[in-house]
Parts: structure tokens; C-alpha cells; sequence
């Protein structure tokens, strides 16, 4: 079991006295998505951290690996698609706890791939899960928000919003996600709540782990850094955003993707060529 951080001690007091909410939480194993990542290391830096999902047995295990390292967290089972669903599971975390601080909204579903082989069926899912339910789980946290005096809503992107993959209602849906961050940002900042956006890269993550090892190898030689994205990267990014440090900071798309998005393909294939040539590891 890897420690919590990954590459750091994520042990701390930045969240000390807050309560989180992190949606799409669930986990099965060791190798963990975005998600799950996200709530143990909120939980270590002092967050009663909410584990909601669809799922209660995943949400159980991500429960008890936090409680397990000392945290405290609440599971919390729910479609986020079901309005009613989301507001029950809002609503008990706050009644259970007695506050909501932050909200992570994490979870997201891939769909079926290229606008060819996508479905309506599918391209609706997609856009009921990645777009319709972030809003209404901040929606439902909103007067809870309110009430602590503000907080902070961290959504959770890709770049596929902002860099053709092929991926079809995916992309599409990360993009309105990326919309409603600022739409809410802009709403909602009157109430002190601070409304962002994480943009995660190719990140080795379960919903990423698609191509076997020479995907895995490919994905790693194509950002600046030449160094492989773990859903830590992505957990340390949505602490900072989910916390006091980023106190003044609202309404912004943040790249965590080691440059991908700040190169070409131009700029990007001699540095993969050159690598294969030689052999070298970048």
C-alpha cells in the first residue's frame, strides 16, 4: 500500500477543522484514481473527508484506508446524476459533521469513445455524469458554503477539453465543465466561495490505463517533463485549491499535465525521435 502523498508525506494541519466532500472516492485496490487519492491525503492534512460515490463497497474501502492512517471520513453513496440523491447525501455530511468546507468534484465517467461510435444513450450518460452532476452537487453544497462562511469547489477537467483525442463526448463534457467553473465562480463569489478547475494530463490512473505498457510508455514521453502523472500529482494540486493557501484565487483552469498542453506536436516529435533513436529514457 503506498503511503499517502506518494512522493511526500502527506501528513499535515492545512485542512485541520474543515470538512470535504470528494465525489466519485471509491476505490478497489492500491492503485488509485484521482479520486480516492484526493480524500486520503485531505483526510491526512486534517479533513473529515465525505467519500461519496456510486458505489458503497468502494467507498467503504477508501474509508477505511483513511481510517486506517489516522483520518476521519463518512461514506456517502449516491448517483450524482439523481438530484434528490445528491442533496440526501449533502445535506447528511453537513448534518453529520456539522459544517462543508470544500468540495472536490472528481467523478467522471470516459464514455464510448470517437463521435462515430458514440451513442446518444452514451453522449447523454457522459454529459449527466461529467457535467449535470458537478452542478448539482455544488449546487446542493451550496448553502452549506454559505453558511461556513464560504469555501472552496474544485472541479476536476482534462485536457482532452482543451486538445482533440478522439474522445468524443468526453472532451466535450470537460469543456462545459470548464465553463461552469467560471460561470460559478462568477455567481457564487459574492458568497466567498472560490470556484476551480484542475486539468489533469495523462495521468496513470485506472480510467487512464488503456494501451498496456507501451500506452503507459507513450503517455509518459509526452509531456516536458518526461515523467509519468500518478492521481498524487493530481491530489496535491486540488489540496492546495480545496485549502486556506489559495485564499484568492477563484475562476481558474489549472494544468496539471507536465507542459503537455504548452507544446506542439511539431515541437514534441524530434524530442520523441530522438529518444527512440537512442534508446535513451527522457
Amino acid at each position: 500500500m503506498s503511503a499517502v502523498g506518494g512522493y511526500a508525506d502527506g501528513h499535515g494541519t492545512r485542512m485541520r477543522d474543515r470538512v470535504a466532500l470528494v465525489t466519485g472516492a471509491g476505490s478497489a485496490g492500491d492503485f488509485l484514481g484521482t479520486g480516492a487519492a484526493t480524500a486520503l491525503l485531505l483526510a491526512a492534512q486534517g479533513a473529515t473527508v465525505g467519500i461519496l460515490d456510486a458505489d458503497p463497497e468502494r467507498a467503504e474501502h477508501t474509508s477505511g484506508r483513511i481510517e486506517k492512517d489516522g483520518g476521519r471520513a463518512v461514506v456517502l453513496t449516491a448517483d450524482i446524476t439523481d438530484e434528490g440523491a445528491v442533496r440526501a447525501a449533502v445535506d447528511d455530511l453537513a448534518d453529520r459533521t456539522g459544517r462543508l468546507d470544500a468540495v472536490v468534484n472528481n467523478a467522471g465517467v470516459s464514455g464510448e469513445g470517437g463521435i462515430a461510435a458514440t451513442t446518444r444513450a452514451g453522449w447523454d450518460r457522459v454529459f449527466a455524469v461529467n457535467v449535470t452532476g458537478a452542478m448539482l452537487v455544488a449546487r446542493a453544497a451550496h448553502p452549506h458554503l454559505v453558511r461556513a462562511g464560504g469555501g472552496s469547489i474544485v472541479n476536476v477537467s482534462s485536457v482532452a477539453a482543451l486538445r482533440g483525442f478522439g474522445s468524443g463526448a468526453y472532451g466535450a463534457s470537460k469543456g462545459a465543465l470548464q465553463s461552469l467553473t467560471t460561470d460559478l465562480a462568477y455567481a457564487w463569489g459574492p458568497d466567498l466561495i472560490r470556484v476551480n478547475c484542475l486539468v489533469p494530463g495523462h495521468l496513470h490512473t485506472p480510467i487512464g490505463d488503456h494501451g498496456g505498457a507501451a500506452g503507459r510508455e507513450m503517455r509518459r514521453r509526452a509531456n516536458l517533463l518526461g515523467i509519468e502523472g500518478t492521481a498524487w500529482d493530481l491530489a496535491w494540486a486540488a489540496l492546495f485549491l480545496a485549502g486556506p493557501e489559495s485564499r484568492w484565487i477563484t475562476g481558474v483552469a489549472l494544468p496539471v499535465d507536465a507542459g503537455t498542453t504548452t507544446a506542439t506536436v511539431l515541437g514534441m516529435l524530434p524530442r520523441v525521435n530522438a529518444a527512440a533513436v537512442s534508446g535513451d529514457t527522457p
